[in-house]
């Protein structure tokens, strides 16, 4: 992959990342974490990946030979 594919992926997963903690938010504060614990926890298992697979892409991203510092 290029530097410039790395950073779409990061720049993707970012997003999804923000989204979900947004949704995570209105969840708590609405009470549906409560009322749908299923669906709640399906929301952190969707954030636990995505922050995974960032770090996953940053160190691959730091390991590129033509990455510049």
């Amino acid at each position: 992959m290029s530097d410039s594919d790395y950073r779409h992926v990061l720049n993707e997963l970012e997003s999804l990342l923000q989204e979900t903690a947004e949704t995570l938010e209105r969840f708590v504060e609405t009470g549906m974490d409560q009322e749908l614990p299923e669906d709640y926890q399906k929301l952190l298992a969707i954030q636990a990946e995505a922050l995974h697979e960032q770090q996953v892409y940053l160190n691959a991203l730091r390991q590129e030979p033509d990455h510049r510092h």
